[in-house]
């Protein structure tokens, strides 16, 4: 039996073609079976693209789309990697989750076959990563100045009067620790 593309699923015939013969009984409906050992498998994952949290409207929650990726695209990327997609806007049929409704209709969700994807440079989403020699001496100017550490807690939450503590330790969090990378690429 064929099998479409995406999370279409393959295509079991529900009659048998055979034309039965004199004395013969008819076969049954839906009288084909899937044979896993004589059966052919591609590589598949499903994902869920998630649009970036610096582009949600406050006090809303990020809308999210399903993907399909299959074949040599599985399994290349981790969670919270920032991607540019290219796929097949593609709607699949899911059975309804009210079984004991006869003639319920089945749902229908959107989804996304992923023909290609490209993750996206930490420098493009996050501001320029180059930086112009008179930016960097006063990077240095900054930094060497005695009241840095001053500087950078009268900036956090100027609004809110008061809790120095508070503003002295979210500096601290801010601007202390270091960068970790995990062996299965998750980024700290």
């Amino acid at each position: 039996a064929p099998c479409r593309p995406g999370l279409g699923g393959a295509i079991v015939p529900r009659t048998c073609p055979h034309v039965p013969q004199a004395g013969e009984e008819p076969c049954p409906l839906d009288p084909w079976m899937v044979v896993p050992d004589r059966s052919q498998y591609v590589d598949q994952q499903t994902l869920k693209l998630q649009e970036n949290p610096e582009d949600v409207p406050t006090g809303e929650l990020p809308r999210n789309m399903l993907l399909s990726v299959d074949r040599h695209l599985v399994q290349t990327i981790v969670p919270g990697t920032r991607l540019t997609i290219v796929g097949i806007y593609s709607i699949f049929q899911s059975a309804s989750s009210s079984a004991n409704h006869k003639g319920a209709i089945a749902i229908r969700q959107p989804y996304i076959r992923v023909v290609g994807l490209e993750e996206t440079s930490e420098a493009s989403s996050r501001g320029h990563a180059a930086f112009t020699s008179e930016e960097e001496e006063e990077f240095k100017k900054f930094a060497d100045s005695q009241d840095a550490f001053k500087a950078v807690c009268s900036k956090i939450a100027p609004s809110i009067f008061g809790h120095e503590d508070v503003k002295k330790a979210v500096a601290c969090l801010l601007f202390g620790g270091s960068r970790k990378c995990l062996p299965d690429g998750v980024k700290l």
